[in-house]
């Protein structure tokens, strides 16, 4: 079991890691998310003992650690770029941990290499040097260093970032099936959505070094906890647009979307004539005739991608859109007011402001500038406050 403790990390005045809590159960593969230069590979390194927090603890098998050294705290830890001795054959690289802590005879150590060699298909391999291997047969050889002393937790740190495609999958696919065969606890780093959902038992999604939700992938994607997670997760495409909820006298709400309005059976109380931010998802919408009535927007095709079994089309509403920078936490505490270093300025490769992804069926092809309609599920869409927090609606009856 791992556990942090408000665990902070700061240089001079810049917090990166900000009183971050979290605890991995036994045999549990846990994945930290988040964007780049968000603080997850510093709080890896700190459980690792290979940075000391600024303050904060942290606890493995229900010990505290801090005062320990890297050696003592029985965790493996495997980096992006793999961290290989070039002079030393595949062999010498896993075995390695077994010969610094003396742990048996050269003939155990030997059996063991060869049998986590297996484990990650490179036992054939084992006499090469790391400039004769591939990409993904030096990562292996890394993993299968990492595990080969039976370390009490398992921490990896974006181990497939340097990977192709095809080869990414394959190992992410290997690493979790031995995780859970050696019942480890791992915490697995990395800024890939698609990966994190694919691989975890449990998410934390992190953003400017601070905790902006923990849970289960699917609670992760589908209920999101603020405006940050609803944006950075889900395998659908996410649009967050500006709004404000108008109550009627039955109770019933209306979203008002500036050029467009959608009707809601669903109860907003205590949020009448509110500022809200709207996150629709791909998933969420479905092309309809352009004089369909209902919860629909309407608006022009901007562009079309083609994916062969399916297209994306990209409609132009309107609606006046939210930027990445107004979902961070310190354009929460600014007013909501976007703060300059968590965006770059925009230019004309950026997906615009309030522009709809539409999933259709591949076939007929919209002419770009043709009309569109867009028929929205309003159980799948979410709300946000000024702060970003979620606001959840009451069903109506």
């Amino acid at each position: 079991m791992i556990e942090t403790r408000a665990l902070t990390k700061a240089y001079g005045r810049r917090v990166v890691v900000d009183a971050v809590s979290m605890t991995v159960g036994p045999g549990e593969f846990m994945v930290v998310l988040g964007p780049s230069g968000c603080g997850k590979s510093t709080i890896l390194r700190m459980i690792a003992g290979l940075e000391e927090p600024t303050s904060g603890e942290v606890v493995i098998d229900n010990r505290m650690a801090n005062n320990l050294s890297a050696r003592d705290r029985g965790v493996a830890m495997v980096f992006q770029d793999f961290a290989l001795y070039p002079h030393l054959t595949a062999r010498e690289n896993i075995a390695m941990p077994l010969r610094i802590s003396h742990s048996g005879s050269l003939a155990e150590d030997m059996r063991r290499v060869e049998q986590v060699a297996g484990y990650f298909g490179v036992a054939d391999l084992l006499e090469r040097k790391p400039a004769q291997l591939s990409g993904g047969q030096r990562q292996r050889v890394a993993v299968a260093r990492a595990i080969v002393r039976d370390p009490r937790a398992f921490l990896l740190d974006e181990p497939l970032s340097q990977v192709d495609a095809h080869l990414r999958l394959q190992l992410r696919r290997e690493i979790a099936r031995l995780a859970r065969r050696l019942r480890v606890t791992t915490l697995y780093v990395t800024h890939d959505q698609q990966e994190a959902l694919a691989l975890a038992d449990r998410i934390v999604v992190l953003e400017s070094g601070r905790v902006r939700q923990i849970g289960t992938p699917q609670q992760i994607s589908s209920d999101p906890a603020d405006v940050f997670v609803a944006g950075f997760v889900g395998a659908a495409r996410t649009t967050l647009v500006q709004g404000a909820v108008y109550v009627d006298r039955r109770g019933s709400s209306v979203l008002d979307l500036g050029e467009q309005a959608l009707d809601s059976d669903r109860t907003l109380p205590g949020h009448h004539t509110d500022r809200v931010t709207v996150a629709l998802r791909t998933d969420a919408l479905r092309p309809v005739p352009v004089d369909a009535e209902g919860p629909v927007l309407r608006g022009t095709v901007s562009f079309v991608e083609d994916l062969g079994a399916e297209m994306l089309v990209h409609v132009a509403t309107g609606l006046v859109g939210v930027p990445a920078a107004y979902a961070s936490p310190d354009a929460q505490r600014s007013g909501g007011r976007p703060v300059p270093h968590q965006r770059e300025p925009l230019d004309d490769l950026e997906e615009p402001f309030g522009e709809l992804v539409v999933r259709v069926p591949a076939g007929t092809r919209p002419g770009v500038g043709e009309a569109f309609a867009v028929e929205v599920d309003l159980d799948r869409v979410f709300l946000f406050d000024r702060g970003g927090v979620r606001i959840r609606a009451d069903a109506g009856s």
